[in-house]
């Protein structure tokens, strides 16, 4: 089930490459596509939300008067809630039905990059020496019949790319699985592969998108084309002209998705203060300063989504920044198009 759900996601962004001729592009009209869907549920929780916001200094003084009396405060909530027609958890349910939905589309971005990393390198490989399909070929034979390595080979390229050729822990079993000579080859093939060329059918392939060259490798100038790593004394260093030249990004899209990400969070903040304020105005009597305070958890969330944003679309490919970043500017225009019609609607009643 789980893999189908994956496989259906995934075939859907492929259909949208093929329509395009471009990955970045694909990316952008999936995630357009996904938040469509989710609108009528994210349209849900915000009218849920927004009740419970409006009762909010009601819930507070119910707690601060109550504080001692637990069964009492239960009681008393409950009928709040029921006068006001309102479900406590209206504004969670919707959110939990999307989660798996999202979780299940990080998933599938993850299997069709590495799927399309693979071809990409593998396609390298074979395009600067046609003879290394037979070779590769039975590479793959072997690998897949090896009780010894745990991984695919699909998981193994990128990572022998990554090192230049060397082995990590994980697969230092490789050239005694795949014998010597094949070994040899590989390694040969992989040291073959230049930049002009690696950057040629990163364009060809439509893995090319704006100033990413790839948008399988991290949008990062620690990272190259080809996904291997530098650090920071290389782009610094004598030679940084070169390594500058063979950045796959810049690190422009983690910051985007960053001040998106905040923007965002702000916004969702100050339209909650604004309800309560709006609320707690209605009433004869405020809360006191000891009463609680639901926006504690909402701050601390404001800080703790940005850093996640940067983290996320710094570390992971560049398809999956284009989905988070795409993805929090269509949650900003959604919210600004959800108020208005919902203010459009409280003045058409009053």
């Amino acid at each position: 089930m789980w893999d189908a759900l994956v496989g259906f996601l995934a075939s859907i962004i492929d259909m949208f490459f093929r329509l395009t001729g471009n990955f970045g592009v694909a990316v952008i009209l999936f995630t357009i596509l996904v938040k469509g869907i989710l609108l009528p549920l994210d349209i849900k929780s915000k009218k849920s939300t927004a009740k419970i916001q409006e009762i909010q200094p009601q819930i507070n003084l119910i707690n601060e008067k109550y504080a001692n009396d637990p069964e009492k405060k239960s009681k008393k909530m409950q009928e709040v809630y029921a006068a006001n027609h309102i479900n406590p958890l209206g504004g969670c349910l919707p959110m939990l039905l999307t989660m798996p939905v999202i979780i299940i589309i990080f998933a599938a971005l993850r299997s069709i990059a590495a799927d399309h990393m693979y071809l990409y390198l593998e396609t390298l490989i074979i395009d600067n020496n046609a003879s290394m399909k037979e070779v590769m070929e039975s590479i793959i034979v072997a690998v897949e019949g090896s009780a010894e390595l745990k991984m695919s080979f699909r998981d193994i390229l990128p990572q022998i790319f990554n090192n230049s050729g060397e082995l990590t822990a994980a697969i230092e079993k490789l050239p005694e699985v795949i014998g010597e000579e094949s070994w040899v080859a590989l390694q040969t093939a992989i040291k073959g592969v230049s930049y002009e060329q690696a950057q040629t059918s990163a364009q060809e392939m439509g893995y090319s998108f704006l100033w990413i060259k790839n948008v399988w490798a991290p949008d990062s100038p620690l990272k190259s084309i080809l996904g291997t790593s530098f650090k920071l004394k290389d782009l610094f260093g004598s030679n940084a002209g070169q390594y500058w030249a063979l950045c796959n990004g810049f690190f422009v899209l983690p910051i985007i998705s960053t001040v998106s990400q905040y923007l965002h969070t702000h916004l969702m903040e100050k339209k909650t203060k604004k309800a309560q304020a709006e609320a707690t105005a209605k009433m004869k009597k405020k809360p006191s300063e000891n009463a609680q305070d639901p926006q504690n958890t909402m701050k601390m969330m404001n800080k703790i989504f940005p850093l996640m944003s940067l983290y996320f679309c710094a570390t992971y490919n560049g398809a999956f920044a284009i989905y988070w970043t795409i993805s929090n500017f269509v949650s900003i225009a959604q919210m600004f198009i959800t108020d208005y019609i919902v203010n459009k609607k409280k003045s058409v009643q009053e």
